[in-house]
């Protein structure tokens, strides 16, 4: 899903004003979706892509593309539970030739 985040202001003062969170929730809309679709009543805007600003014509047209993005993350980053222990198939097999003894003494 896409985070979509409009703001509406309509002078400098309130978008300092975005700073106070009463300020904030009036102005401030939050939205997921798979598109977005930005228009404007300019023939091109600025828009933001890997942290560089791209003037791009309008309407501009945001979608989710499935595994378009492929992205590698650290086996060791935080929140990833430690692996099993490999399986002791010794022990296993150990284990089951004493219960199959016990269970037939039965």
């Amino acid at each position: 899903m896409l985070g979509v985040v409009g703001v509406k202001i309509e002078n400098a003062a309130q978008a300092a004003g975005l700073l106070r969170t009463a300020q904030r929730s009036r102005s401030v809309t939050m939205l997921t979706a798979r598109e977005v679709i930005i228009d404007a009543d300019q023939p091109q805007i600025p828009v933001g892509i890997d942290g560089e600003s791209v003037l791009m014509p309008t309407p501009v047209r945001c979608t989710i593309r499935p595994l378009a993005l492929r992205v590698q993350v650290s086996r060791s980053r935080p929140g990833v539970p430690a692996p099993r222990p490999p399986m002791d198939w010794a022990r296993l097999r150990r284990q089951a030739l004493t219960f199959t003894r016990t269970a037939g003494r039965s």
